[in-house]
């Protein structure tokens, strides 16, 4: 059985974004104005919700539309026949290449998608998010409009050595003076996992969350450096991760008395990240102990005996020399 409580997940972008939040009859969607990536990566198109409590199972269908000729046309619909299991995860072209991947989690109330590869044809599309559930269902008021510029170099690449440490870039443009640095976030892209989140302490410095020990945030968020080193890296961190660096508008923006049976929109936020970063880690070749200590202590005593017959043979031949 599905939790009863109303909760709300944030998601966490790729990309810069200006976001909102929209609260109407016990439903909330939350989601961004405009989200803003470079051509040749990807960028999510954020889409979270809560919904009045109830004691069913959630199943439904996630739709995304895409604004086209003054109208709405369905570009995306992945369906739910259990709360871990969606149909239609991803829509490819005529060539093969995925378009639109979804990235969120119902059980999270998470709708999210990401749009791949984007091209300069993407700029300016307007993208809307719907929920359809067996509890009711609900669209966002505001397209998402999309904008791709130009890059010089679309993905950085960072390489390192197994056990060793690893600097992933990641430097952003300085934000209006009315906007305040919220948080720091590092994403892997696919499988797309939440990674690590650096958040601002009252000493001026940034604490990872949930005590994180492999990652240290070298760069200076308030210089426009969220530069992150991963410590004791393996093989299994070689991804494609994101960087989001992540600013709020104040509470002025909050309307002060909103109409009266109207839907609220809450004070809008904006989140800002860079270019993909891929990680490739290399494997340190073992040597010879370090192999047999991997051994079972069988194999590991046979080898023994292997190198010490060696040692001993050679050392007879050198004595006889």
């Amino acid at each position: 059985m599905w939790s009863l409580r109303v909760c709300l997940f944030t998601v966490l972008l790729s990309v810069s974004v200006q976001g909102y939040n929209f609260s109407y009859k016990s439903w909330t969607i939350s989601g961004a104005d405009v989200v803003s990536a470079v051509e040749g990566t990807s960028a999510v198109l954020p889409c979270t919700f809560t919904h009045p409590p109830t004691d069913h199972d959630l199943t439904g269908s996630v739709l995304w539309y895409r604004r086209k000729s003054g109208g709405d046309h369905l570009v995306f619909n992945c369906t739910y026949l259990s709360p871990d299991r969606c149909s239609g995860e991803e829509v490819t072209s005529a060539t093969g290449r995925v378009l639109l991947r979804f990235v969120g989690n119902l059980r999270q109330r998470d709708a999210s998608i990401m749009v791949e590869r984007l091209s300069r044809e993407d700029d300016g599309a307007r993208y809307r998010c719907r929920v359809e559930l067996n509890v009711g269902k609900r669209h966002a008021v505001d397209p998402t409009r999309l904008t791709v510029r130009a890059a010089v170099v679309n993905v950085s690449v960072v390489t390192g050595t197994e056990g060793a440490s690893a600097t992933l870039p990641c430097v952003f443009p300085p934000p209006a003076l009315n906007h305040t640095l919220h948080k720091v976030t590092w994403i892997r892209k696919d499988p797309y996992r939440h990674i690590v989140a650096f958040r601002p302490q009252l000493d001026g410095s940034w604490a990872a969350e949930n005590g994180a020990t492999r990652f240290e945030l070298v760069g200076d968020p308030m210089q426009g450096n969220a530069s992150t080193r991963i410590r004791q890296l393996s093989v299994e961190d070689t991804h494609d991760y994101l960087c989001l660096v992540e600013f709020r508008k104040p509470d002025y923006y909050r309307p002060a008395s909103p109409p009266i049976h109207s839907p609220i929109v809450n004070p809008p936020f904006i989140q800002l990240s860079q270019r993909e970063v891929l990680l490739r880690v290399t494997a340190v070749p073992q040597t010879f102990p370090v192999t047999i200590l991997c051994m079972p202590l069988g194999l590991k005593t046979l080898a023994l005996l292997v190198m010490c017959f060696v040692l001993y043979c050679d050392k007879v031949r050198k004595g006889g020399g």
